[in-house]
């Protein structure tokens, strides 16, 4: 039996700092991605698939790229990121508010653009299987 006690942490967490700051928090290390896109990964071939506007989206922002299925690859196996992949082309990154800091936001973009820059996706298949 799972025990729903290690749950409460959490919750309680939630209730102490409130969803609203959670919302603010998450809009702000979106908003720093997207600028990190801009800057670092949209001159390497990356796209926004994301809405910019922070209304429309939410504390996912999804990249696309040419490569993308080997990128995430690489991603998994050598650079310890562990985005989520939609079709046709989203590398999806996940932001925790809670945890999530920006230096893990700014050295997943950087460890992103050193992928492409470097062409350290070129050793993987790009046959795709089931599971990312």
């Amino acid at each position: 039996m799972i025990s729903l006690s290690l749950i409460e942490p959490g919750v309680d967490m939630l209730i102490e700092v409130g969803m609203e700051s959670v919302r603010a928090k998450s809009i702000q290390q979106t908003d720093y991605l997207i600028a990190l896109w801009e800057a670092l990964l949209a001159p390497v071939g990356f796209t926004l698939n994301s809405p910019r506007e922070a209304a429309w989206r939410g504390s996912h922002i999804s990249l696309g790229h040419a490569e993308e299925w080997r990128i995430i690859q690489c991603m998994i196996q050598e650079m310890n990121i562990i985005p989520d992949f939609r079709e046709p082309d989203n590398i999806r990154l996940g932001i925790a508010p809670l945890y999530t800091l920006y230096e893990d936001i700014y050295e997943t973009v950087v460890r992103m653009e050193r992928i492409v820059s470097d062409r350290l996706y070129e050793k993987y298949p790009s046959a795709r299987s089931t599971v990312t």
